[in-house]
């Protein structure tokens, strides 16, 4: 009884296994996929989705600088 247990064991231990190799080669496979895939690229990837705040003035910048640092 106890040798039928043991091989249950290592037969569900060795499914975990495999699946787990299987699952990180498709990973592996996905990322290297996209990273040859540059197509579409910056439509993809949007960094910047909100639009600037208009400056006050020409030629100014846009945040104050504070240049009075030592008291």
């Amino acid at each position: 009884m106890n040798i039928i247990i043991f091989l249950i064991g290592v037969i569900i231990t060795l499914v975990y296994l495999m699946s787990f190799v299987w699952e990180m080669n498709q990973e592996k496979k996905r990322k290297e996929m996209e990273l040859m895939d540059n197509k579409y690229y910056y439509s993809r990837n949007h960094s910047n989705e909100r639009e600037k705040e208009p400056k006050r003035k020409k030629g100014s910048q846009s945040r104050m600088k504070n240049y009075n640092w030592k008291k």
